[in-house]
C-alpha cells in the first residue's frame, strides 16, 4: 500500500471515493460541487488529503482510501493542531490495516508539523478503532452545533 499527500492534479483519482464516502453517509451525489469543494480545499491549502493505493498492478491507479485534516490554532497553546475530520475506506479484505495505515500517516504529519495534538469528532461506528489507535475522549470538552436556517 502506498499513502501519499493530494495535490490538484490526483482530484480525478480523489473525485470518485470522496462521493462514494459521501453516499455512504446518505448525501446525494453532486460530482460538479463535490470537485469544487475538493479543489478549492487543495488549491488555497485548507486542508490536507492523503490517498491510500493497493499495490496490486491492476489497481495502481485506484485509490482504496483516503483521510483529510483541517489545521486549527489554539490561542492557548499557541500552536497549530490538526482535525481528523473525513475518513473513508472502501470494502476492502484489508479494510481496517488501510484505516490504521491512514491514521498513521496523519500521526505522522502532524508530527511533521511541530504539532502535537490530532482531534476527531467521531461517531461510535469509529470509536473503538480510534482508541485502539491511542485516541482519548475528553471528557471537559463536548461539541456544540448551531444550525442556521
Amino acid at each position: 500500500m502506498r499513502i501519499f499527500k493530494a495535490e490538484q492534479w490526483n482530484l480525478a483519482v480523489l473525485l470518485p471515493l470522496f462521493e462514494e464516502y459521501r453516499l455512504s453517509h446518505g448525501m446525494a451525489e453532486n460530482p460538479d460541487r463535490t470537485l469544487t469543494f475538493l479543489n478549492n480545499r487543495i488549491r488555497f491549502s485548507e486542508s490536507i488529503f492523503f490517498l491510500a493505493f493497493e499495490e496490486s498492478p491492476q489497481d495502481q491507479h485506484k485509490a482504496v482510501g483516503f483521510i483529510q485534516l483541517y489545521p486549527r490554532l489554539s490561542s492557548l497553546q499557541l500552536q497549530r493542531y490538526w482535525q481528523l475530520t473525513d475518513i473513508f475506506v472502501q470494502n476492502n479484505p484489508k479494510k481496517d490495516e488501510i484505516y490504521t495505515a491512514l491514521i498513521e500517516k496523519a500521526k505522522e504529519f502532524v508530527s511533521f508539523t511541530q504539532s502535537n495534538m490530532l482531534t476527531v469528532e467521531q461517531d461510535q461506528q469509529q470509536r473503538n478503532l480510534l482508541e485502539m489507535e491511542g485516541f482519548q475522549l475528553n471528557p471537559k470538552k463536548a461539541v456544540f452545533e448551531l444550525i442556521l436556517r
